[in-house]
């Protein structure tokens, strides 16, 4: 089908963490994606390209996940700003599809109707449809789209499950949807306008979703575990020790070879080129000073991999109420258990690592104690010192 004269219509995805947004987003762009960071800012930028059923091509933003519009991370700043039209070199969405899990849509639905007083196009995309069913979670969908206003949609992102019917709610809205776009006047809201919008987003559930008579006990049995006192910090040590070896230990093969291939590298400019300024510059500051930094590839790949597999899997925000407590005494966030421990490994995956921290205060403040953690780099440097001014000698006839 031939359509003339359709201009490129923009997508946002807003949903909170593991809602299903990059299921969704993978089943509406397939392999036409593009991945690189926003401008200024260490966080992941995501876009694609699809196509709807009456020929209109689409972009689509994927946007970090967020609890809120109040914007508590540089991860959430960036979704405030694009929705709102405020960030710099990004296009302000016409529509915005806000992802929700069907079997927990109680902060999501706060969310939506923070994004609603935006005032910008609104679209709610009810995901994991197929596992709220099963758990017994009923959903009037039409009900609940009248209740909030706005198109609601049912969605099975990983099965590609609802899809038809979402390309042609896009194509309805872009058909009508006004040429100029409204500046939002958007304010963050007080504490007691958020208790407010809780409020209403319980009785929205209350009066268009429909719970099981028994629910589901198998989170609460693996709760009941990871929660506990002793055998939830027992497993977390596990969970600690693991990652702390694959960091510091199983990385180790490949950080020798890339340093083994610069080596190599830097040893071939020596011999092929001329003594002079361009061969030292190419082997000792080029070669050497990019292989130093890319050896540390693979214990950032590390290190994030684990970081997505934990949050994905559920199991950060429970770490971080394990350890909230004992890193509380020395006045960090439970989440910087994980930055500070990598730090033992190196410090710049750790930094890295403290994106999953939420409040600026307490990230910074990981970010300055990181470098303090006794790497293996220093440990040469703390044997050096310690020989040379403690004497080698016995103490009290027994210790060294």
């Amino acid at each position: 089908m031939t359509v003339i004269d359709i201009h490129p219509f923009n997508l946002a995805l807003v949903g909170t963490p593991n809602s299903g947004k990059t299921s969704l987003f993978n089943a509406l762009t397939g392999s036409r994606q593009k991945v690189a960071n926003y401008p200024g800012v260490t966080v992941e930028r995501k876009a694609g390209v699809f196509t709807t059923p009456s020929g209109r091509s689409v972009t689509l933003v994927d946007l970090p996940g967020t609890y809120s519009l109040r914007g508590r991370s540089p991860d959430e700043d960036i979704t405030r700003d694009i929705v709102l039209g405020r960030f710099p070199g990004e296009v302000v969405p016409d529509l915005v599809l806000c992802v929700a899990d069907t079997t927990n849509l109680r902060l999501t639905f706060r969310l939506v109707l923070e994004l609603k007083a935006t005032g910008r196009p609104l679209m709610l995309v009810l995901n994991m449809y197929d596992i709220a069913l099963r758990r017994g979670v009923s959903v009037d969908v039409e009900r609940l789209s009248a209740e909030l206003g706005i198109p609601v949609v049912t969605s099975i992102a990983v099965r590609k499950g609802g899809i038809a019917d979402l390309l042609q709610r896009t194509d309805e809205f872009a058909a009508r949807a006004p040429a100029a776009k409204v500046e939002s006047s958007w304010a963050p809201l007080s504490v007691a306008e958020l208790r407010a919008t809780q409020r209403q987003a319980d009785r929205i559930i209350a009066d268009c979703v429909s719970l099981p008579s028994r629910p589901d006990t198998v989170t609460a049995k693996i709760d009941a575990v990871v929660l506990h006192p002793v055998a939830g910090l027992a497993l977390l040590i596990v969970v600690l020790f693991v990652m702390f070896q694959a960091v510091f230990s199983w990385a180790q093969p490949i950080m020798e070879l890339l340093a083994t291939g610069f080596a190599i590298l830097g040893q071939f400019v020596h011999d092929t080129l001329p003594e002079g300024l361009l061969q030292s510059f190419l082997q000792n500051g080029v070669i050497s000073g990019v292989g130093s930094v890319i050896v540390f590839l693979p214990q950032i790949v590390i290190i994030f991999l684990f970081i997505l597999l934990l949050e994905d899997f559920g199991y950060m925000a429970r770490a971080a109420f394990l350890m909230d407590r004992i890193m509380g005494g020395a006045g960090l966030h439970g989440r910087a258990f994980i930055p500070l421990l990598s730090s033992f490994a190196c410090a710049i995956p750790g930094i890295m690592a403290t994106r999953v921290i939420d409040n600026r205060r307490d990230r910074l403040t990981t970010i300055l104690i990181a470098p303090l953690m006794t790497c293996s780099a220093r440990i040469p440097v703390y044997t050096l010192i310690i020989s040379a001014f403690i004497p080698s000698r016995q103490i009290w006839g027994w210790m060294n």
